[in-house]
């Protein structure tokens, strides 16, 4: 059964223009036809560098910008932007913020803050909202005391412990967390992670959840999913991706996880340089002028999708004649 199904997805921004007179108007592709599906209760760890356009896929998925091409469908059918469409989907969707403090209203109670989304998609009677309420802090390891509280007087995971209960407050099938643990104290990552793996099992949750961090995704995520510059590259299950990268950015991505290791040294094949602007694309492969590896063939043309083995997925011209991995 699939949840969630993205086909050729394409999210295209505009620069320049009349609102800058003298600049040219230039076309961004930040997503750039994007197809993969998602099963109820399955995490998929989307993972790239900065500026590969995780983040602008996830708020796509939810309508909460425009998209240029393709195709959403959510639960069976279209994932619409009018106003009908977009109420049922934000009444079975969610969204946490990387920044847990900007993702609540400073002037309001974390309470009040919860109430309001149970009120607003009336998941309860009216009379049965503050005990709702209580139950979802409960839920995300927070406390009566913590209803009354404003986010300036909570640390950075109690913020974000109560940005997962607003996002819980929907009964959501789907939640997309977008760097939700990056701005958190490594002691506290671990336990936001803990409480998603633990909220997943418990209510067969479907979670797109957006990371730099390898070490999180592996051990939260089912399937792996890899973008550079609004493509996936390569997708797999969890574990497949890690033991065995097929894509040269996947393996310089899988290497450069830092190891408590005092005599280990640094990979001769880290990645070197910035990745291309999304304004000025190269031809053929967008990462052959980064890949040690680098042929004629991928300045030429685009690589082929080539899926050598059932839930394997790899963009590239040299799979499968690429060295072993050392």
């Amino acid at each position: 059964m699939t949840l969630l199904d993205v086909q050729d997805l394409e999210v295209h921004f505009r620069t320049g223009g009349p609102k800058l007179p003298g600049q040219p108007s230039r076309l961004v592709r930040a997503v750039n036809g994007v197809s993969f599906t998602l099963a109820p209760g399955e995490a998929l760890g989307l993972v790239g560098e900065s500026g590969c356009g995780k983040s602008t896929l996830g708020r796509a998925i939810l309508r909460l910008g425009e998209i240029t091409g393709g195709a959403i469908r959510f639960g069976g059918g279209i994932a619409e932007g009018g106003r009908a469409g977009l109420a049922r989907l934000r009444r079975e969707t969610a969204m946490i913020f990387q920044d847990p403090y900007n993702a609540l209203n400073p002037r309001m109670a974390v309470g009040e803050a919860i109430a309001e989304v149970l009120r607003v998609h009336r998941k309860v009677p009216r009379d049965r909202v503050p005990a709702r309420m209580a139950e979802l802090l409960t839920l995300v390891g927070l406390g009566p005391e913590h209803a009354s509280r404003r986010p300036a007087e909570l640390s950075g995971g109690q913020c974000q412990r109560v940005g997962i209960a607003r996002a819980l407050a929907v009964e959501p099938k789907l939640i997309i967390a977008d760097e939700c643990v990056a701005a958190l104290d490594v002691s506290i990552q671990a336990q936001i992670i803990n409480l998603l793996i633990e909220l997943k099992a418990r209510m067969n949750l479907a979670l797109i959840f957006i990371a730099h961090d390898l070490a999180v995704v592996r051990r939260l995520c089912d399937r792996v999913a890899v973008m550079y510059l609004g493509r996936i590259v390569e997708e797999g299950a969890a574990e497949a991706v890690f033991a065995a990268p097929q894509h040269p950015y996947t393996r310089a991505l899988i290497r450069a996880i830092p190891e408590i290791d005092p005599d280990r040294t640094l990979p001769a094949d880290l990645l070197g340089g910035e990745p291309p602007s999304p304004l000025d694309l190269p031809p053929g492969c967008a990462f052959h002028p980064r890949c040690a590896f680098a042929m004629p063939e991928c300045r030429a043309g685009a690589p082929p999708a080539l899926r050598p083995v059932e839930g394997r997925f790899t963009a590239c011209h040299l799979y499968p004649a690429i060295p072993a991995r050392s």
